[in-house]
């Protein structure tokens, strides 16, 4: 049995505390998001884009790893509404 009570408390609390930690933390991350082909002169453009963005984008194989740099497989130039499925 549990004889502490508070002390259960006190866990559940610090537990939520750093979750919202976390997610706070998460927020104001961005990655840099590179385009798929190479553009004008061989230079490559970016995009930066939140945690949230990159988490749905590399759910549904938007964002790939290709020598160590992210490569956006959608293309970025839309900027609102449903985007076309890069596969």
């Amino acid at each position: 049995m549990i004889k502490n009570p508070g002390y259960l408390r006190t866990v559940a609390i610090a537990g939520i505390v750093v979750a919202l930690a976390l997610l706070l933390a998460g927020g104001f991350r961005s990655y840099k998001v590179y385009d798929a082909d190479a553009g004008d002169f061989g230079i490559l453009t970016f995009h930066r884009i939140s945690d949230l963005q990159m988490v749905v984008d590399t759910t549904f194989s938007g964002v790939v790893r290709s020598d160590g740099k992210l490569i956006s497989t959608y293309d970025r130039t839309v900027t609102k509404g449903k985007r076309a499925c890069p596969t």
